[in-house]
């Protein structure tokens, strides 16, 4: 795998592997690109397509690491997601899954240690999500967990398919430590927000159960109130 390289410009840290896609970062930052299409503007997130010398690409702020104090927090320590994703996938990419959309390049600004503001660009991927690809998408699913990497949100809509060729999205690739769990937690996802009728792949183990029970926990109609509730109360700027 090629050395992962750093450039600061305009108080902005630039992660990159491959100089051409330093060059994108570059032309991204001084606004010499148009956007095609807003796919989603949320006080989350930001995804749109955009378009350098003809090529389109797929333009991503995550918005929340920077919005929510706690989650902040944590950044003074960790890559942030931009950077996380960059590395962690193209990692899984050079292990020989070739079904990943390649980040291309991450950008970052911290204040005393802290993001503030971040980005990444992806390689531009088209195709449709249909219920008819789902068992296809799971057995890739499954060649993915067995070697200790999980999703994180694993349902048809993070899953593009054209020609036979899936095309992985909106994950970060991160690696298993607690057993099985996070695999369960994908996989329980599927089953029962998109693929009711899908068999279950794995045995049911202790991690199982403590997956499916954080799932029905998290759905409770109180949590979900109190989700509800800091969700609006962050979007008119509580920190929170």
């Amino acid at each position: 795998m090629a050395e992962l390289n750093l450039k600061k410009y305009k108080e902005l840290n630039i992660y990159y592997y491959e100089k051409e896609f330093l060059d994108l970062a570059l032309k991204v930052i001084d606004g010499n690109y148009s956007t095609c299409q807003i796919l989603k503007d949320t006080k989350r997130n930001y995804v749109s397509v955009i378009e350098i010398d003809g090529k389109k690409y797929v333009y991503k702020e995550p918005r929340n690491e920077f919005r929510i104090p706690q989650r902040q927090l944590t950044t003074f320590l960790k890559k942030g997601e931009a950077l996380t994703t960059l590395v962690n996938i193209n990692k899984l990419i050079n292990m020989g899954f070739k079904e990943f959309v390649k980040p291309l390049v991450a950008v970052n600004k911290r204040h005393y240690g802290f993001i503030v503001s971040s980005f990444f660009i992806m390689e531009y991927a088209k195709g449709e999500d249909n219920r008819k690809n789902l068992d296809m998408i799971v057995e890739k699913m499954k060649e993915i967990h067995k070697l200790g990497y999980y999703h994180g949100d694993f349902n048809p809509g993070n899953f593009l398919v054209e020609n036979e060729q899936i095309h992985i999205l909106d994950t970060q690739g991160k690696k298993m430590f607690f057993g099985n769990y996070r695999a369960h937690y994908d996989m329980i996802t599927m089953k029962y927000d998109s693929y009711d009728e899908m068999i279950y792949p794995y045995k049911k183990n202790l991690f199982y159960y403590l997956a499916y029970s954080m799932k029905k926990f998290k759905r409770l109609p109180l949590i979900e109130k109190i989700k509800y509730f800091k969700k609006k109360l962050r979007d008119k700027g509580w920190k929170i």
